[in-house]
């Protein structure tokens, strides 16, 4: 029988759901799959705080902080954004995310875990970052000792370092333990053995350079080795997909594990290869997983074959039917000299496409030497601001990359652009 909901306000003024259940440890533990119904979102740090909730000095919060700057939204470029829907899929179950935490994460505390004490937390409960970016996952965790802890993951599936992590992760804790505390009775937070539950953040990186941002928020500040414990410190752990060896990704047998081999390939052939051999481990897992793999290789050699549909089916149809490794090579490179094909009848065009590009890129850096905002320089160039942005925040982020290798870290750019021998995962 559906629970009856009911609105209640507690003494510090704050408008709350309750479902009749006495949370864990008297707290009103945030929403999570399965398990309660998601916090209410008018105590989100992220959201301009209601007139009942500023009136009350316990519980105003600035308008400021984890407010979006310039209420910018738009994402970073990708290199493939097909790659996101296969990775957070898999790690949305939990007995796949319990296995990507024992086997890549790998700490000592992650080995007493059991798959029942994961619990995936709501959307609702996914806080955003100075940008608006939302963490990707966000699990509740009933550690071994008792107590609670939540983990949550993010996925930096694109070519380039965002040297602004650190800060980032920072402003989801915060924003994550502020909605925490603010969802808990206020009698329970203000006794003398409250405290917040442990945040661990877990970042998953598939780009082809080696991961070199800042690792805790201590390296990130000025002067901040000479303060030692005074100053706020935090550090994430790193799964950095080109630090990972073939043979240890393949030494166990899941869809994640798959998709995660296959993702250390980003040349045609031998993309179409390892998608070969990672299909027959997925077939001994059964008809779902071979499913819910087969869903992701098509998104991926979509974005590698020009959406060209028909090549991709055709591609996927030799992948799984047994048969022999030459025979299905010659099928595959036929397959994708016939799209090469294909696109040099269009070759032309997009030369020409692609210079205008290259020459809008120049431009841009022109106008950013000169200290201009993107909207300023969006305005100037008589672009739309969504495409002037990813430019800048590549030319300002990689300062020693030339117009071409920004060109081809673009989505528009990498429509128009093949990187010479760009490399592969494992060669």
């Amino acid at each position: 029988m559906e629970e009856k909901k009911k609105t209640e306000t507690n003494s510090a003024g704050e408008t709350t759901k309750a479902s009749g259940k006495a949370p864990k440890t008297g707290s009103a533990v945030p929403g999570t799959t399965g398990s309660r119904e998601a916090a209410p979102e008018t105590t989100a740090i992220t959201k301009a705080a209601p007139e009942t909730t500023a009136a009350s000095p316990e519980t105003a919060i600035p308008e400021t902080a984890g407010t979006p700057q310039n209420q910018r939204t738009q994402e970073l470029p990708t290199v493939s954004t097909p790659h996101d829907k296969g990775y957070k899929k898999s790690l949305s179950r939990p007995s796949e995310f319990l296995h990507f935490l024992k086997k890549y994460v790998k700490a000592d505390w992650t080995m007493e875990l059991k798959e029942s004490d994961l619990i995936l937390c709501d959307k609702e409960m996914l806080e955003r970052d100075y940008e608006g970016k939302e963490a990707d996952l966000l699990y509740r965790v009933s550690m071994p000792d008792g107590r609670e802890a939540f983990i949550f993951i993010l996925q930096e599936l694109q070519s380039y370092v965002d040297y602004t992590m650190i800060f980032r992760i920072l402003v989801y804790v915060v924003n994550t333990l502020v909605k925490y505390f603010l969802d808990t009775d206020r009698r329970v937070r203000e006794q003398a053995g409250f405290r917040l539950p442990a945040m661990v953040p877990i970042l998953f990186y598939n780009g082809q350079d080696s991961w070199t941002a800042a690792r805790s928020l201590k390296e990130y500040q000025n002067s901040g080795d000479i303060f030692g414990d005074y100053i706020l410190d935090l550090k994430y752990y790193l799964v950095d997909l080109s630090e990972l060896e073939e043979e240890y990704i393949l030494s166990t047998n899941t869809v994640l594990d798959n998709i995660m081999y296959c993702d250390k390939y980003r040349k045609k052939l031998e993309l179409a290869g390892a998608i070969r051999t990672a299909y027959n481990r997925v077939e001994k897992l059964g008809l779902q997983e071979t499913e819910e793999f087969r869903r992701w290789v098509k998104h991926i050699l979509l974005s590698v074959c020009g959406n060209k549909e028909a090549v991709v089916e055709e591609i996927l149809s030799w992948a799984g039917n047994g048969e022999d490794d030459m025979a299905f090579k010659y099928n595959i490179i036929r397959a994708f000299e016939d799209e090469r094909a294909e696109g040099k009848k269009e070759g032309k065009k997009e030369g020409i496409e692609e210079g205008q590009f290259l020459k809008l890129i120049s431009l841009v850096r022109k106008k950013i030497h000169k200290n201009m905002p993107p909207k300023e320089i969006a305005d100037i160039l008589e672009e739309e601001e969504t495409v002037i942005a990813p430019i800048c925040d590549l030319i300002q982020g990689h300062p020693e990359w030339d117009d071409e290798r920004i060109c081809f870290n673009l989505p528009q750019g990498r429509e128009h652009h093949e990187k010479p021998n760009a490399p592969g995962g494992n060669t």
